[in-house]
């Protein structure tokens, strides 16, 4: 049997993997969420403190299991275009398994050693009080019990305002004395985090192996680029992190939401349909280049202002030269995932925000159209796709009962309210657009639709 990554394996790695130095006993940060994102993000600016962290998985216990039979230790392959960097990181000194032990997260989130609680749960989970905003709050409850320290729950998830949307998840489940000793005690920063992370598939772990000589089942692939602006709102101490600390992140979060996040999700779904496997191939189309350069430019760059100094449009380019990475295999169908809860915040609010302005919205209408024909299920050759997303049964149910025309598939997906804001729905001008591309999509598919933009 292969020997498994673990403290005692750190001075045995090849030389030209990083090793983390003297590693934390205790963590004062505890992560709701051990996905790969958190271990090639918020995990990596940790290591590079005193600070530890325990990390929390609501449900599966999958990576938590890994972790705590590596020491809490894993690798970050970072991939370029000229190969590919090896790092093990070492911030992670506890696991929790939330699902079987309740109590001990309760005590963990009411613990004086706990300052700072980070998130990285998705988007849906802010809707859930009977899950994390729940937790959150009992846990505050106890907290306030015992008279602790203050506290900072720090939201890491693709959400606008995401500090804001955190509060409001948590805030009105407390009550009485909790309440009034989280509104001196508590704060809700919010931030944008920024990194390109494949989900680890089998692969992932051979080529860890390969590298390393060890097994590790806690491996993860990242870009080189990585972006961490937080609001500087904390109630009491902090990791000394390299990210961006300012006043005012929603200027931030638009600028990725929007430009990369819905240049992202738009290439998934055109992706996904043309039978096409990753980000970096769906760009490589004929036209898809100058689709994602146009879109950027004419609808996306003039739906808000930039934060002081950001260019859009070098963004936009440094996105798609990102998006373009050979080493990254971002596969379509998984940031193709819970549409529903990441367009209203990547595509819709762009759209209200044109229509406010009286900005044509044409471009712009080819990724609802391409959304519309995804949540059908089928690609340009007939093969069928999964849909991912918590609203599943009610996107697939109204598309069903539209029937085949464009114009009733698109006024079907425009009145699920739980998605598309009214403004948006009411939007006569993007109906009439999306139909037209829907109609080029069903006849023509993806491909010859991009080389005539």
């Amino acid at each position: 049997m292969n020997d498994v990554l673990n403290n005692d394996h750190l001075k045995r790695l090849p030389e030209d993997v990083t090793v983390p130095g003297g590693r934390p006993e205790r963590g004062g940060v505890l992560h709701f969420g051990a996905g790969a994102f958190h271990r090639a993000h918020q995990a990596v600016y940790t290591d590079d403190t005193d600070w530890g962290i325990t990390v929390a998985a609501p449900r599966s216990r999958e990576v938590i299991d890994a972790l705590a039979a590596q020491d809490g230790l894993y690798s970050v392959a970072t991939l370029g275009p000229g190969g590919s960097r090896y790092r093990v990181i070492g911030s992670i000194v506890d696991t929790l398994h939330v699902a079987t032990e309740t109590e001990r997260a309760l005590d963990l989130i009411a613990s004086a050693q706990t300052h700072v609680i980070t998130l990285t749960v998705t988007e849906k989970a802010y809707t859930d009080p009977a899950g994390i905003p729940g937790l959150l709050a009992a846990g505050i409850a106890r907290r306030a019990e015992q008279g602790g320290p203050p506290l900072t729950i720090l939201c890491c998830d693709n959400l606008p305002d995401n500090g804001k949307t955190t509060r409001g998840a948590v805030e009105p489940l407390l009550s009485g004395a909790a309440r009034t000793w989280a509104d001196g005690h508590v704060t809700f920063p919010s931030s944008m985090v920024d990194r390109i992370v494949p989900a680890s598939t089998p692969a992932t772990y051979d080529r860890a192996f390969e590298h390393l000589g060890v097994v590790d089942a806690a491996a993860v692939e990242a870009e080189p680029f990585t972006q961490w602006v937080i609001e500087d709102d904390f109630a009491g101490p902090r990791p000394a992190w390299g990210a961006t600390f300012t006043v005012d992140v929603a200027g931030w979060e638009r600028l990725k939401l929007r430009t990369l996040n819905g240049v992202h999700s738009t290439l998934a779904y055109l992706g996904a349909l043309a039978d096409i496997e990753t980000i970096a191939g769906t760009l490589a189309m004929p036209g898809a280049r100058n689709f994602a350069e146009r879109l950027i430019a004419e609808q996306i760059a003039p739906s808000f202002t930039a934060p002081d100094g950001q260019d859009p449009l070098r963004y936009g380019d440094d996105v798609l030269e990102r998006f373009a990475n050979p080493g990254i295999r971002h596969r379509c169908l998984q940031v193709a995932m819970d549409g529903s809860q990441k367009l209203p915040q990547r595509l819709f609010a762009t759209i209200a925000d044109l229509a406010a302005a009286d900005i044509p919205r044409e471009l712009i209408a080819l990724p609802l159209a391409a959304w519309t024909r995804f949540c059908a299920g089928t690609s340009d050759s007939g093969a069928a796709l999964p849909l991912d997303d918590p609203l599943s049964d009610v996107l697939r149910q109204s598309l069903a009962a539209a029937g085949g025309g464009p114009a009733a598939r698109i006024d079907a997906i425009l009145g699920v309210r739980h998605v598309v804001p009214e403004s948006v729905a009411d939007d006569h001008e993007l109906r009439l657009a999306a139909t037209k591309w829907l109609l080029d999509l069903d006849r023509h598919g993806v491909a010859p639709t991009l080389e005539s933009i």
